[in-house]
């Protein structure tokens, strides 16, 4: 492919996507608020957030799920750190479901974002959990659930879930 052409695709698929990117932009910008950030747990934990939101805006809804659980985790974890002597504290947190249940036992989360990150959690798992014996269709089983309940596509209900807790963890 020539970079011409390839410019001339890009620009095509740019055109499509501008008015969803425009929606989606002004949905995040209504989600961040002008102040009360509480910061992030290290660099990685900015860079992922800015990656939630650049997902976000791109479309790339799986993405922004897998990479919200990931910011999520180590923003938490940060939380936890930063309390004073923690009691029967392990090294490490095997989930985001586990290292929420630490994080509400050690007072550094409230338990309505613990479950909005049950829910994040959930979905990780309906993305990037693979089983070796058998093919399970959990995935297939939540779209079918998605488009019976709601109005709008799977991806996109997953997608603003993972935003709206990403954003409930840097913003109080």
């Amino acid at each position: 492919m020539e970079q011409s052409e390839a410019s001339l695709l890009i620009a095509n698929a740019d055109k499509q996507d501008h008015d969803g990117r425009t929606e989606r932009l002004v949905e995040l910008t209504e989600l961040l608020p002008d102040n009360g950030m509480i910061g992030f747990s290290g660099n990685a934990a900015q860079w992922l957030f800015e990656d939630v939101k650049a997902t976000w805006l791109y479309g790339c809804f799986a993405s922004t799920v897998l990479t919200a659980y990931a910011f999520c985790s180590l923003q938490i974890a940060g939380a936890v750190r930063m309390l004073a002597d923690v009691p029967r504290l392990p090294d490490e947190a095997e989930s985001l479901e586990q290292l929420a249940a630490i994080a509400v036992e050690a007072g550094a989360l409230d338990v309505e974002r613990q479950a909005r990150l049950l829910e994040l959690h959930d979905r990780y798992r309906l993305y990037a959990f693979a089983h070796l014996h058998e093919y399970e269709a959990r995935l297939e089983r939540h779209m079918v659930e998605v488009a019976i309940i709601g109005t709008e596509h799977h991806l996109l209900s997953d997608a603003r879930l993972a935003l709206v807790t990403s954003v409930s963890l840097v913003y109080r």
